[in-house]
């Protein structure tokens, strides 16, 4: 295979595995690139890049299955905002703009509470990766999905 071909493979391998990491691992992986890039000989390039796609290999497979269990940790469990706009959807499902710049859609139509600007809500988290909205005033939960 051409050299440059290793470096058209390497490339994804390092893209995929920089998405997967920590910030702080990430400017670590972009020190160890630019040592490896001052290598002048292709091989010794080639095998720099090699050890640092191996200890990515091993980081990747260590974090396996844990990818969003630790995005969901560092989550809260609820939030609450204040509705900058609801307007009534496709088939009665209601979408929501929030002060903090998030949209959620209704998953479920047949609820007929108004939902009007400036109402407090809370969202919370519910099993299987469902979230629930209700204003902090009371009433039923909405189930509801995030679109923005």
């Amino acid at each position: 295979m051409p050299p440059h071909s290793h470096t058209s493979l390497l490339l994804p391998a390092l893209l995929l595995a920089v998405i997967s990491l920590p910030a702080a691992a990430v400017e670590s992986l972009r020190e160890q690139l630019q040592q490896c890039s001052q290598f002048s000989d292709n091989n010794k390039r080639l095998d720099c890049f090699d050890q640092i796609t191996g200890n990515l290999h091993q980081h990747a497979e260590q974090q396996f299955g844990q990818e969003q269990k630790q995005v969901i940790d560092e989550a809260p469990e609820s939030i609450t905002a204040t509705i900058a706009s609801a307007a009534e959807g496709a088939f009665g499902k209601y979408i929501f703009t929030l002060d903090n710049g998030q949209v959620w859609q209704q998953v479920e139509s047949g609820n007929r509470a108004i939902w009007r600007g400036g109402e407090q809500v809370a969202l919370e988290r519910g099993v299987f990766g469902s979230f629930f909205m209700r204003k902090v005033s009371g009433g039923r939960a909405l189930r509801v999905k995030r679109i923005e």
